[in-house]
């Protein structure tokens, strides 16, 4: 896992290496422990410590959230957008889900940070930015959640039992023969 963080770190903190190169670690550091308790919040089954960082990118751009949702009871439109610019991470990685401690899963997906505000965004935040845009659209084709060969052997194993033993029950305890 530390051998992608240092691929990690030359593209997604470029801009902060050049403003403060002795914080630069520290900023990795950081983001690493944020984002696995970011994983470890908002992924079911999540396998701890297991994502790894296929590609990441960093830029400052336009953030777009909203602030206070539109009250569809009212004709008035209540919305309200916030729109700012802020340095914005972005990062495709691949973590692992294992469930009942037996079928493991690896799954690729986005997460989006806003590092001056330090918090995790959605897609929708953050996809007006046609660099972020380009970044999302060379990756969208590998987006996947796949059993792993191990779990599949165990999986069509299991499979095979439920259907072979009570084949083999039928077979060897009949006791419908006669046995004169």
């Amino acid at each position: 896992m530390k051998r992608t963080f240092s691929f990690f770190i030359s593209v997604f903190l470029l801009s902060v290496l050049f403003l403060n190169p002795a914080g630069a670690a520290e900023v990795e550091k950081g983001y690493e422990e944020e984002l696995e308790k970011q994983l470890r919040k908002t992924v079911h089954y999540y396998n701890e410590n297991s994502f790894t960082v296929i590609d990441a990118y960093g830029m400052q751009g336009e953030v777009t959230k909203i602030v206070t949702p539109d009250d569809p009871s009212t004709s008035e439109n209540e919305e309200v957008i916030e729109e700012y610019s802020s340095h914005i991470g972005v990062v495709f990685l691949e973590l692992e889900q294992k469930r009942d401690d037996l079928f493991i899963f690896k799954k690729k997906d986005f997460y989006y940070y806003d590092f001056d505000n330090e918090e995790f965004l959605t897609a929708t935040n953050v996809l007006g930015n046609d660099s972020i845009r380009e970044f999302f659209d060379m990756y969208v084709d590998d987006l996947e959640k796949k059993m792993s060969p191990l779990s599949k052997l165990l999986f069509l194993f299991f499979l095979s039992f439920i259907i072979t033993v009570p084949l083999f029950i039928m077979i060897f305890h009949n006791r419908g023969r006669s046995k004169y």
